[in-house]
């Protein structure tokens, strides 16, 4: 079995694009694709679509992310350095018109996928555990113990809609 992949967890229930219970909610939310919260504080790094200064989007970097401080008067940055490029920073690939293979970078096996529909909203979907959801934000449970570099993981909770149903995925992680 898949290290990464040990158990599944579905829950049904009803809720909107909301943080983590507890957890304050991203204010910024025009182009807001969707955005991960952790146990290690209220700061939420935010994945929204990239638009160049005509308002066009950026398909070479169709998704920014950017991080809001909320441990800090919930202002918002760009990542640091270290949190692109070994946390929370995206590649993505252009695999047709309007569509894109996207991996964030501590987790390059789990891939996601934007659509940019011609009508409608754009949109984020994975697969988790077998099961296609579009995602509205997830929430990782980080080790107790583990912090910097050697930041370890239990869980992931992908939180998004599965067949017009409300969904939480759990994601175990050796």
């Amino acid at each position: 079995m898949n290290k990464f992949i040990l158990a599944l967890l579905v829950l049904v229930s009803a809720f909107n694009v909301n943080a983590q219970d507890g957890y304050p909610k991203p204010t910024n939310q025009e182009g807001m694709l969707f955005f991960i919260q952790h146990n290690r504080g209220k700061n939420t790094y935010i994945y929204a679509l990239n638009y160049s200064d005509n308002k066009k989007l950026d398909e070479d970097s169709p998704i920014q992310v950017y991080r809001q401080i909320f441990d800090k008067s919930g202002e918002i940055k760009p990542l640091t350095a270290i949190q692109k490029n070994f946390a929370y920073g995206i590649e993505t690939e252009q695999l047709k018109s309007n569509y894109y293979e996207a991996s964030i970078v501590s987790l390059p096996t789990q891939k996601f996928f934007l659509t940019i529909p011609l009508n409608g909203k754009p949109f984020v979907e994975t697969i988790v555990n077998g099961i296609k959801i579009k995602v509205n934000r997830i929430f990782i449970r980080q080790k107790d113990g583990t912090s910097g570099l050697s930041t370890k993981v239990d869980y992931i909770l992908f939180y998004g809609t599965n067949k017009n149903k409300d969904v939480v995925l759990r994601l175990e992680i050796n």
